[in-house]
C-alpha cells in the first residue's frame, strides 16, 4: 500500500518551512550571507520529515534534527531553531514520545546556544543570546511539547470515555437480554405448569366420562364433564393473563396462585379416580406471593406427573410450615421413575423455581416404592407475615 500525503501532512510540512522562509526573507543576521534559491531549497528540504511525522513520529523527528544541523553546516543563513522542528516535536508528543522530544528538542537548543556563545566568530552577547534568544526558545519548545501531550491526553480521554460508554451500552443490553430470557423462562414455566396439568386432568376425565356414558352412568359423566369445565376454565384464565402481560405490560398484577388453592388442586386431580391425601404440619400462616406461588407450581407439576406416568392409587401432599421455611412434598405409590416428565421440562422447570429463591427440590424414588417430590422453600425471618 502505497503513502500519500494528506492535508494535515502538507499543513505540518507549511507550518515547518514558511517560518523558515520568512526568516530567510527577513535576513535576522545581516552578518551573514543573504538568502538565496538554494538556501530556500535546503530550509524546505529541512521541512520534508513533517509529511511523514504522523505515521512516524520518532524517525521523523530525528531526521529532521539532522537535517536540520546539515543545514546550519553548510553556512546558510539564519532560519531559527524550534520553529523549523515545531510540527514534528508536536506530532512526536500527541504520538506518546513526550520525553524524547524533549529531549531532542532541549539537546539541540542547549548545543545551540552554547555554540553561540563560546564561539569567537559569532560575537554575539551572552547576556541577549541567554536571556532573549534562549528564553524564547526555550518558552516555545516547551509550549509545543505541551500542546502535543495535551491533545494527546485529550483523545486519551475521549477514546476511554468513548469505551466507556460502550461498555456500558453493552452492558445495559446484555442486562436488558437477561430480564426477557429470565421472564420468557418464566412465562414457559407457567405455561408448562397450568396447560399441562390442565391437559393432563381434562385427558383424564374424558376419559371417565366416555366409559361412564358407555356404562349408562350419566350422573358420572357430568360429573367429569363439570370438572373438565373448571379446570378449562381455571387454565383459560391463566392463559389470559399470560397473554395479556404478553401484548401489553399492565400495572395490574398477574394473577397468582397461593396456598389457598392447593384443597382445589387436590380435588381436580382426586376426581380423576386417584385417592389424593392433603396434610398439613405447623401452624399456618401467610407466606411472601412468590414462595406461596412456587410451593402451588411444585405440587401442581408434581401432581400433572403423577396423572401422566406414575400409574398411582395413592397420593399424600404434605405441607410442612416451620419457623423459617416452607416446605411440600408429593409422594405417590406409583411405578418410581416414571413420574419424571418425559420431556424434562417439569422437573427442571421446578427446581429453576425454587432454586431462584434459594431452596432446593428433590425428586427421587421412594424406598418402599413409588415416587416422592419435595421442596424446601427458605424465607428469612423479616418477611415472615405473622397470622392475622
Amino acid at each position: 500500500m502505497s503513502w500519500r500525503p494528506g492535508r494535515i501532512d502538507v499543513a505540518l510540512h507549511l507550518a515547518a518551512v514558511l517560518p523558515a522562509w520568512a526568516a530567510l526573507l527577513a535576513h535576522l543576521e545581516p552578518e551573514a550571507q543573504p538568502a538565496h534559491a538554494l538556501s530556500f531549497a535546503a530550509a524546505a528540504a529541512a521541512g520534508l520529515p513533517a509529511l511523514v511525522a504522523r505515521w512516524r513520529p520518532v524517525p521523523a523527528l530525528w531526521a529532521n534534527a539532522v537535517l536540520i544541523y546539515l543545514y546550519y553546516l553548510a553556512g546558510f543563513p539564519a532560519i531559527g531553531l524550534v520553529l523549523p522542528l515545531a510540527p514534528v516535536l508536536y506530532t512526536a508528543a500527541r504520538a506518546g514520545h513526550l520525553r524524547l522530544g524533549a529531549l531532542v528538542g532541549g539537546g539541540f537548543l542547549t548545543l545551540s546556544l552554547t555554540y553561540r556563545v563560546v564561539s569567537p566568530d559569532e560575537g554575539h552577547d551572552p547576556v541577549l543570546v541567554l536571556g532573549y534568544d534562549g528564553a524564547m526558545s526555550a518558552a516555545l519548545l516547551f509550549a509545543v511539547l505541551a500542546l502535543g501531550d495535551a491533545v494527546r491526553s485529550r483523545r486519551g480521554w475521549q477514546a476511554e470515555l468513548a469505551e466507556r460508554l460502550r461498555r456500558a451500552e453493552e452492558e445495559r443490553e446484555a442486562h436488558a437480554r437477561r430480564q426477557v430470557d429470565a421472564e420468557r423462562m418464566r412465562i414457559a414455566r407457567d405455561v408448562h405448569d397450568s396447560l399441562g396439568h390442565a391437559v393432563a386432568v381434562v385427558t383424564l376425565h374424558a376419559a371417565v366420562a366416555t366409559e361412564a356414558l358407555d356404562d349408562g352412568d350419566p350422573a358420572a359423566a357430568r360429573r367429569a364433564v363439570e370438572t373438565i369445565r373448571a379446570v378449562s376454565r381455571d387454565v383459560l384464565g391463566d392463559l389470559r393473563d399470560t397473554v395479556g402481560l404478553l401484548r401489553e405490560p399492565s400495572t395490574d398484577p398477574a394473577r397468582v396462585h397461593g396456598l389457598a388453592e392447593l384443597p382445589d388442586l387436590v380435588r381436580a386431580t382426586a376426581a380423576a379416580g386417584l385417592d389424593v391425601r392433603l396434610a398439613v404440619d405447623g401452624e399456618p400462616r401467610p407466606w411472601p406471593a412468590a414462595v406461596e406461588a412456587t410451593a402451588h407450581r411444585v405440587v401442581q407439576e408434581a401432581l400433572t406427573n403423577v396423572l401422566r406416568h406414575a400409574h398411582a392409587t395413592t397420593v399424600t401432599v404434605t405441607v410442612t410450615h416451620a419457623a423459617d421455611s416452607l416446605a411440600v412434598t408429593v409422594e405417590d405409590d406409583g411405578r418410581g421413575s416414571g413420574d419424571a416428565d418425559d420431556t424434562g421440562h417439569g422437573l427442571a422447570g421446578m427446581r429453576e423455581r425454587v432454586t431462584l429463591l434459594g431452596g432446593r427440590l428433590l425428586a427421587a424414588d421412594r424406598p418402599g416404592g413409588g415416587f416422592a417430590v419435595s421442596a424446601l422453600l427458605p424465607v428469612a425471618a423479616g418477611r415472615v407475615r405473622t397470622p392475622a
